[in-house]
């Protein structure tokens, strides 16, 4: 009779921390769920701090990479990077133009945004009779105000 009394004790005891077990559980879940939840709806978008660049806005990049062809049929081309936008966001498109100076030297033909490092890895294509070189130093318009052929306005955002 004393060993099923002591069966019984342990076993209400056993369900008694269960019990407390399980609403600590969902004690904790409220206290710190509902704060996660409530921060994430909080939070901003995490691009929202990048400001669309103004038009006209000049990044200038230094010419890393020439190439002949990549794939069979190809044209020559040249490769280019750098950092630096920690501001603005990038408004540019395939064949948007490349300048050294003032003088259109290349159409875009691959651009990538880094948002991690802040940079561009931009491709392109050059214009003909137009000598390009690795190590100079060009620059892409980073929010044209029209498409490349300038028939309309780039597009609000």
């Amino acid at each position: 009779m004393q060993s099923f009394s002591l069966l019984i004790l342990r076993t209400t005891a056993m369900a008694i921390m269960a019990t407390i077990g399980a609403i600590f559980c969902v004690a904790i879940w409220l206290v710190f769920g509902m704060n996660v939840t409530q921060s994430k709806a909080v939070t901003p978008d995490a691009e929202s701090h990048f400001q669309l660049a103004p038009p006209g806005t000049r990044f200038e990049f230094e010419v890393i990479e020439s190439y002949n062809a990549k794939y069979e049929g190809d044209q020559p081309g040249h490769k280019g990077r750098d950092g630096g936008l920690v501001q603005y966001r990038p408004h540019v498109a395939l064949k948007d133009p490349v300048y050294r100076n003032e003088k259109k030297v290349g159409t875009i033909s691959s651009i990538i945004w880094d948002r991690v490092s802040a940079g561009l890895t931009i491709e392109f294509d050059p214009e003909p009779n137009a000598r390009v070189s690795v190590g100079d130093e060009v620059w892409i318009d980073l929010n044209p105000a029209g498409d490349p052929d300038g028939d309309s306005a780039a597009p609000a955002r």
